[in-house]
């Protein structure tokens, strides 16, 4: 067991360290926006190539810091019930909706996303505006972070098994509101 959380350990330093430098992709995504919005009243010049970097930042964003947010426990749960459950519930809960619900899905997506994006890269995909962007360098993000999601749930699933077998402590839950 101890093996198996080192691995789930380095999938959470790995997905902690993209999550917080993709974070900082809202910083840029608001000063574009600030720029973008600067020109157009100020100057009447607009320009897609910025509308579509705000949509891409902000994209990537939420994609690469989901798997982050999940090892943070911060993806929103139903705590109706589960908050009334004792904590091994909670846990035996987090285990099989990982491994019958998160996993699943994510690798579902990770697979059908693979293809879109080669379709994408093929096609040489681009903005059909004016002065847009190229698109499908960032089709390949979708697997990508699906990827990096599909390991933080296997982590997760890690650290919730080492709790039954008494190799690490109880989480503290989070949520409730």
């Amino acid at each position: 067991m101890k093996f198996l959380l080192r691995i789930a350990a380095a999938i959470d330093a790995l997905n902690a360290a993209i999550g917080r430098w993709m974070a900082w992709l809202i910083v840029f995504c608001t000063l574009i926006s600030a720029i973008a919005a600067t020109l157009r009243y100020a100057l009447d010049w607009g320009s897609n190539a910025l509308l579509e970097a705000q949509w891409f930042m902000f994209g990537l964003t939420f994609l690469f810091c989901s798997p982050w947010t999940l090892q943070e426990g911060g993806h929103v749960r139903i705590d109706i019930l589960s908050s009334r459950l004792p904590p091994v519930a909670r846990v035996w809960i987090d285990i099989l909706g990982g491994l019958l619900f998160l996993l699943p899905v994510c690798l579902l997506i990770v697979v059908d996303s693979w293809s879109f994006s080669l379709i994408a890269y093929q096609t040489r995909e681009a903005s059909p505006n004016p002065g847009g962007l190229i698109w499908w360098p960032l089709k390949f993000a979708i697997p990508a972070a699906f990827g990096l999601l599909s390991l933080q749930g296997v982590s997760e699933i890690i650290k919730s098994v080492a709790v039954l077998t008494g190799d690490r402590a109880l989480p503290e839950f989070k949520g409730g509101h």
